[in-house]
């Protein structure tokens, strides 16, 4: 199931999904930033778990 949800927003996104850029501004919202493992519900890190999670479930 998770294959095919990461291949259809894949898909539907291209490579903006798994391997965008993420804003420098996203940063400083929610949690002060620093590493996932300090700060994980900044937004900048849930975007970058986001992204890890798309990449990760991708098939060829």
């Amino acid at each position: 199931m998770r294959a095919a949800l990461c291949n259809a927003l894949f898909a539907a996104f291209g490579h903006r999904i798994c391997c965008g850029r993420i804003p420098e501004w996203t940063a400083h919202v929610g949690q002060p930033w620093d590493t996932y493992d300090v700060a994980p519900w900044n937004l900048y890190n849930v975007i970058w778990r986001g992204q890890y999670w798309v990449r990760c479930g991708i098939t060829d």
